[in-house]
């Protein structure tokens, strides 16, 4: 039955690839790091520093080159789940219920609108595709066919790149015998469908998620630190501990890309490549700095994004104009010749990129909508989430802070214990926040209160205002808030009134009813000594 099933689907989805001048449906790849930034050498800007400049990722940068690349795609939600579930269901972050926050929280018995979200991979799964994935999924796992499509017969060692790479008498040897595993886990993928059959392969490694190893940049990848010194963005401070924190997260990028490679070299062994639709992203920016994941700025909401498909997609393309990734669901469906599910929020990206008299790029939406909610639900006092929404434009970046009397990060001092909540961590007691564990944060841990880190400390940590406007142009890090400059009220007005129309048309629980459905259950836990500082011992 199952090979008949799969028959009915790969003819059903042939004839409507054929309409629109395809032989046989695409393969769709999805190359997805786990907290990975825009950064690639791709986006090396030529009049600017940037850690960009220390780069070189070859397998991304051919991707790009020999397909399209997009200067400025942003995540729905700058936190793991809650992305990850938009880019699967096209919808944007607030719609999908549990999965609107960290490890989809949900109170048992109540009705989850996550319920009623079918995904695009179960849509192709219906035309007659073989889905599968490897590594990391962190949402239901139902929505890519169950556990058993998880692909790993090779190992998960591959997502502690660095531990294994290090520990190791031979390094070098050690790395290609991580990236060979890489090669198994998708050849067990492939093995696995009918002979000629389109697949939905999902790589979602988490080597550049923390922790990584200390030195392992330099060590491994030839990233020297002080070769960061005035290129990191300007709200970090330029130290030896940051400039090595950063060059390790770096390191861990290019042992993505060298996946990447990997997954590019098995399909042109196999002689699939070419009808393969390409695609390398990730589903936030850089883990464990100030005013990265979890934060709404570019440094946290940006990712890296290139599509490749000979002939179908244009070749040496950019994208200037800002896209979203609940856009790469639709267009993936485009692009298989399956019709968009109506619950999808995200535009088919493929009319502006096709190779054949594409649309201009004014046809798209424009801007990106980016929110979070509930991230750590320990980081502030009875696990109330830091509620905010944002509207990107090429030329603006607009923000609105629900609850501005919330900490963003945690309630300092970051170093102070908590009633509830501790964990262990290198033989201490710990309090999670909104900013992963790591170097960087013990740094500011250990100088919070000295004055000499005051700018650096209130952009990251202390609390903001209600509403927050920069240009990008003369302000690439977004540290200069326009809401109270005269010449910039008219495009605040725009901006505030688009998000509002589009927060209320999808009916986010965050601006319906008294705006406080994501404060309670069934999203937010009803527990008054979750994330409570500690008093001092007498």
């Amino acid at each position: 039955m199952r090979s008949i099933s799969v028959l009915v689907g790969l003819l059903l989805a042939g004839a409507v690839s054929a309409a629109v001048g395809a032989e046989r449906p695409p393969n769709i790849v999805l190359a997805f790091a786990d907290d990975l930034g825009r950064y690639a050498s791709a986006y090396r800007a030529a009049d600017t520093p940037t850690v960009n400049d220390v780069l070189e990722t070859r397998h991304f940068d051919r991707v790009a080159r020999e397909g399209v690349l997009f200067d400025c795609a942003l995540v729905s939600a700058p936190s793991c789940t809650p992305s990850r579930a938009a880019l699967l269901s096209g919808r944007h972050f607030f719609r999908n219920g549990s999965h609107s926050q960290l490890h989809h929280p949900w109170l048992e018995g109540e009705p989850d609108p996550w319920d009623k979200v079918q995904g695009f991979a179960l849509a192709l799964r219906g035309a007659g595709y073989h889905i599968g994935w490897s590594y990391k999924m962190h949402i239901s796992e139902d929505r890519m066919g169950g556990g058993r499509r998880n692909y790993t017969p090779a190992g998960r060692r591959f997502n502690s790149f660095s531990q294994h790479a290090m520990e190791a008498d031979d390094p070098e040897a050690k790395k290609r015998e991580l990236l060979d595993e890489v090669r198994q886990n998708f050849g067990a993928m492939l093995a696995d469908r009918d002979t000629g059959q389109p697949f939905f392969y999902w790589f979602n490694p988490t080597n550049t998620h923390r922790p990584w190893v200390r030195g392992s940049g330099k060590a491994l990848w030839g990233i020297d630190p002080d070769e960061l010194e005035g290129r990191l963005p300007g709200f970090l401070p330029d130290n030896e501990t940051v400039r090595e924190d950063f060059a390790d997260y770096l390191g861990e990028a290019l042992a993505f890309d060298a996946a990447v490679g990997v997954l590019l070299d098995e399909l042109t062994e196999r002689g699939e490549l070419d009808n393969t639709l390409f695609v390398v992203s990730g589903d936030h920016g850089a883990p464990g700095f100030p005013r990265g994941k979890t934060n709404l700025y570019d440094f946290g909401a940006q990712v890296p994004l290139a599509i490749r498909w000979p002939g179908r997609v244009g070749a040496g393309r950019e994208v200037a104009a800002p896209v979203s990734l609940v856009d790469l669901a639709p267009t993936f469906l485009d692009a298989a010749g399956v019709a968009p599910l109506d619950e999808m929020d995200g535009q088919s990206l493929l009319p502006v990129i096709r190779a054949e008299q594409p649309r201009e790029e004014s046809t798209l939406r424009g801007w990106a909508l980016v929110g979070r909610e509930n991230h750590v639900r320990g980081a502030r006092p009875a696990g109330l989430p830091y509620p905010m929404r944002a509207i990107r434009t090429a030329d603006n970046l607009y923000i609105r802070n629900f609850a501005p009397d919330r900490w963003p990060v945690a309630e300092p001092p970051l170093a102070a214990p908590v009633v509830k909540g501790m964990l262990r961590r290198d033989g201490r007691l710990v309090r999670r926040t909104d900013m992963d564990f790591g170097p960087t944060r013990d740094w500011f841990a250990e100088h919070e209160g000295d004055p000499a880190i005051e700018r650096e400390w209130r952009l990251g940590f202390a609390k903001r205002p209600s509403e927050e406007l920069y240009a990008i142009g003369g302000d690439p890090d977004q540290t200069k808030n326009l809401v109270d400059d005269p010449q910039h009220r008219a495009e605040l007005g725009r901006l505030r009134d688009l998000l509002m129309q589009q927060l209320h048309e999808g009916e986010d629980p965050r601006v319906t009813d008294d705006g406080r459905a994501f404060d309670e259950p069934p999203f937010a836990p009803d527990d008054p000594m979750l994330g409570r500082v500690a008093e001092p011992s007498t």
